[in-house]
């Protein structure tokens, strides 16, 4: 993460300080760890945002230090304290998944500081903790709202969350065309808790017709993507395996390899669907 980081920064400051930081840097690749961090400290402490975020990232993930997230924190603070977003991230981060002692009232925070800047990481953090009460009072209005935003800058884990709320009809009343909508959003960008869902929704049927072949699809996709509840999407490719034709598992593997072809998600899925509608008196359930 702290080369990606670096990377950034370099874009960034005059001229002597860009000299410095780049001076840090090579010296951190040349091995001399504790020369580096030297220079990365003496800039930090005179203020420059870019040291600041260097030093946050080295002692987060222990890059040429010891990992020691208390002295992270106090680095990224410097730098959201001075506005910069990333550090509000990172720091709300820290106080929501890391040795630090939890808390999310912190977390809350310093992700709504990012958020604020139209972060749209910090946007989706800030809608799960107001979902679930985490650090703040629970309040589905608010959720959707951050999620919305971050939705809207086409992050798929906040679209998938908004689809698995109109799914279940948190927050406002169930419309399962919306989740459709909003989980097919999220599929489109391979998220694969959303690329279940959407297959258990075919599946059953909810707010469209039954189509196990399409669910076989999705199922298989989000098993590859690796979805957080793997064991049980493969429980459920199996079964549906069990219920299909030879002639039908056929046809969901050839909506698998379409599926894969890059930026050919969405197309298929419509594709599928017009055909799959036309076809329906004729073959029911396909």
């Amino acid at each position: 993460m702290y080369r990606k980081l670096l990377a950034a920064l370099l874009l960034v400051g005059s001229t002597s300080v860009l000299a410095d930081i780049q001076h840090a840097q090579l010296t951190f690749k040349r091995g001399d760890y504790e020369g580096a961090i030297k220079e990365f400290t003496d800039l930090g402490n005179a203020g420059n945002i870019s040291a600041q975020l260097m030093l946050g990232a080295l002692y987060s993930k222990g890059g040429g230090v010891p990992r020691d997230d208390k002295t992270a924190a106090e680095w990224f603070q410097k730098a959201a304290l001075q506005g910069n977003i990333d550090a509000q991230f990172l720091l709300g981060n820290l106080y929501e998944n890391s040795q630090l002692p939890q808390s999310y009232p912190q977390a809350a925070i310093w992700y709504q500081k990012a958020a604020q800047q139209g972060m749209a990481k910090a946007q989706v953090r800030l809608g799960h903790l107001f979902s679930h009460g985490l650090g703040l009072k629970q309040d589905y209005n608010e959720a959707i709202l951050w999620y919305g935003k971050a939705a809207l800058q086409n992050n798929a884990e906040a679209q998938y969350s908004l689809g698995l709320m109109y799914a279940l009809g948190k927050g406002f009343p169930k419309n399962d065309q919306l989740a459709i909508g909003w989980l097919t959003k999220a599929a489109s960008q391979s998220y694969a808790d959303a690329e279940l869902l959407l297959g258990d929704i075919y599946l059953t049927g909810a707010g469209t017709d039954k189509k196990p072949v399409l669910a076989y699809a999705l199922y298989d996709l989000a098993i590859e993507h690796k979805t957080t509840t793997l064991k049980d999407a493969i429980k459920k490719r199996a079964r549906l395996a069990n219920d299909l034709s030879p002639e039908q598992l056929e046809y969901s593997k050839q909506l698998i390899a379409e599926f894969k072809k890059p930026g050919n998600f969405s197309k298929t899925i419509a594709r599928y669907l017009e055909k799959s509608d036309q076809m329906f008196r004729f073959f029911p359930n396909k």
